[in-house]
């Protein structure tokens, strides 16, 4: 697979990767690796590391969806409203702009085009003697939004947020590059992102409380 962006003749772009590239071979076929979910013991651990005089608090779970699911939208916003949008998400707001626990944490969630071995993380850096807390304050309000729920403002902020967010990474060539490079792997076309972008537009918030209810 090959991408060019720009302005080019075609005729000659493919001409001269045939002269290039044409020779290439594999001894071996290639096969695409998936990973499918499995559930997996739950733990809470520490490693102590002495000599270092930061910590790194991480939390996880596997979910069980790929991104053409129809709950995934309902739980990138989730996740952009948790902790996925900077510094204006719940769990930066609390624990780094108003707690002061932690100068780096947030919140982000993935699922694969194929397999189903979803992630939905948090990573928080901070002194050692805060890392308690930082655990306190995350489960505290990992508590306080599956019981209360997310907020009408918070989602219409999160969609504008994330739509422009969007947007500005297909403002730059190198953006589209990468994009139409990402989509290929998977035999899609840029129309899929058209077709996400309204999905995103189109969720609702009782849909965004369920699914992180549901996967959380």
């Amino acid at each position: 697979e090959l991408v060019a962006l720009g302005k080019f003749d075609t005729a000659a772009v493919k001409s001269i990767v045939a002269e290039l590239l044409g020779g290439w071979t594999s001894a071996t076929p290639y096969a695409r690796i998936t990973n499918s979910y499995k559930d997996v013991e739950h733990i809470n651990t520490k490693i102590e590391t002495p000599d270092k005089e930061n910590a790194q608090f991480s939390a996880a779970i596997r979910l069980k969806m790929k991104d053409s699911d129809p709950e995934y939208p309902a739980l990138v916003l989730a996740n952009y409203v948790f902790g996925g949008n900077g510094l204006s998400a719940r769990i930066p707001d609390r624990i780094r702009n108003r707690e002061g626990l932690s100068y780096s944490v947030g919140t982000a969630f993935s699922a694969p085009a194929e397999g189903d071995a979803a992630i939905f993380q948090l990573q928080a850096i901070a002194n050692p003697t805060n890392t308690p807390k930082v655990e306190a304050s995350f489960m505290d309000e990992l508590t306080r939004t599956l019981k209360d729920g997310f907020t009408a403002k918070e989602l219409e902020s999160a969609k504008k947020a994330l739509r422009d967010e969007r947007v500005g990474g297909r403002s730059s060539d190198d953006g589209v590059l990468g994009l139409i490079a990402l989509r290929e792997q998977y035999g899609r076309t840029l129309s899929w992102d058209d077709q996400m972008d309204a999905k995103l537009a189109a969720v609702t918030l009782d849909q965004v409380n369920a699914a992180f209810r549901k996967y959380v």
